[in-house]
């Protein structure tokens, strides 16, 4: 028998390979899978209403878009008053003009430099007081300068930024009478019929009452007055086989009367400005009841969707910080403006105080005529009238 001598190389292999077939087998190490925590019913809850107002968030959007357009749409023509007129639109540059004073016009510091230096020499002679132009306030020009031009063939509506003399003509041409009138007027049978007096009206009887309740309720009372717009009557009527509306006022028992087949005709611009503005409940249930209804309704979804909006939001964890960021921003913005609002509306300037429409006439005037023509005087201001009350669109 021959013995097989092996190599110390060979020897020191098997040993560690028998080494190894001695050690059990290693598995791939793996973290234990943690067991579902039990869900508890406030847990059940907490989902389940999140749900609902993920739901309740998305089908109101879908519900409400219809009005939320309307309402919107409607409430941009009154920041826009000139779209959608039929009118000619034509735009101009102060820098294209052969004449150079539209580029010319004053300033508004120099101009309110100008109002100053009057309003001393008026306040000179009533033994007033010494007035100064303070900087705690950039003056600024609350409107766009506004002219009509009115000619045979069409009128001309002109507006100028006091800013850069830059303007926007709009053109309503005039439509001839035989071309305006189609068709003859109907006539309203009860034309001739403006007052209707009826005792015990329900305006007189809860006037009676008013009193009475408040002394039932504890208040001091006294004699009760109407408002300045009195409730109306509105119903249907027939004169002479035409069918009418009549509108009876019960304050002073005025009349007033259409034919049904000659109500007013109203633009779809008219009609949409109209119907954003239409407000109130009426005492009963008609469509002014309903439209009200969706106005507070859509008031309702709006905050609804902020706040469904916010917790949405807050379930996402990776965009909790820049959310929050958004959010102090837009709350910060949002107060800014709205002060800032507030101080513009209460400067007294919203309708543009006594001198709104033609040049003023006063003695002042007559007075800085005859000063230098290098001088900026309020000679200006005659020449220029500002209209506040004019918006470009």
């Amino acid at each position: 028998m021959s013995a097989t001598i092996e190599s110390p190389e060979s020897q020191s292999e098997t040993t560690l390979n028998s080494g190894l077939a001695d050690k059990p087998a290693q598995t791939t190490s793996t973290k234990p899978k943690r067991k579902p925590k039990k869900k508890t019913w406030y847990g059940k809850l907490g989902r389940s209403s999140l749900m609902l107002v993920r739901r309740t968030h998305l089908y109101s959007g879908i519900f409400m878009f219809p009005f939320v357009l309307l309402y919107g749409f409607t409430g941009w023509f009154f920041n826009h008053p000139r779209l959608f007129t039929g009118d000619e639109v034509r735009s101009f540059a102060a820098a294209d003009l052969s004449d150079g004073s539209l580029r010319d016009l004053p300033t508004p510091d120099a101009l309110a430099a100008s109002v100053v230096e009057e309003m001393n020499l008026e306040s000179f002679l009533i033994g007033g007081p010494n007035i100064e132009l303070s900087d705690a306030r950039s003056p600024r020009f609350t409107g766009f300068l506004s002219y009509t031009v009115n000619t045979e063939s069409a009128s001309h509506q002109v507006t100028v930024n006091p800013h850069t003399g830059d303007g926007e003509i709009r053109t309503t041409h005039v439509v001839k009478e035989d071309e305006a009138a189609d068709d003859e007027p109907k006539l309203n049978p009860l034309a001739g019929i403006f007052q209707a007096s009826v005792p015990g009206g329900p305006l007189d009887v809860a006037k009676n009452s008013v009193p009475k309740v408040l002394d039932e309720l504890g208040l001091e009372s006294g004699e009760a007055f109407t408002g300045r717009r009195s409730p109306s009557l509105e119903f249907a009527a027939i004169a002479d086989g035409v069918p009418c509306i009549v509108t009876w006022n019960m304050g002073n028992g005025g009349i007033t009367s259409i034919r049904e087949d000659s109500r007013p005709q109203m633009e779809t611009k008219s009609f949409l400005q109209r119907l954003h503005l239409a407000r109130h409940y009426s005492p009963g249930w008609d469509v002014r009841w309903v439209w009200a209804l969706i106005v507070d309704v859509m008031f309702v979804s709006m905050v609804f969707w902020g706040v469904s909006g916010l917790m949405m939001w807050w379930q996402v964890k990776r965009t909790r910080m820049l959310g929050a960021g958004v959010l102090i921003a837009s709350f910060v913005f949002t107060a800014m403006l709205a002060m800032n609002m507030h101080d513009s509306m209460t400067t007294g300037a919203g309708r543009g105080g006594r001198g709104g429409g033609g040049g003023g006439g006063n003695r002042g005037a007559s007075i800085a005529t005859a000063a230098p023509s290098d001088a900026l005087t309020m000679k200006s201001v005659q020449q220029t009238t500002i209209d506040t009350n004019a918006q470009g669109s």
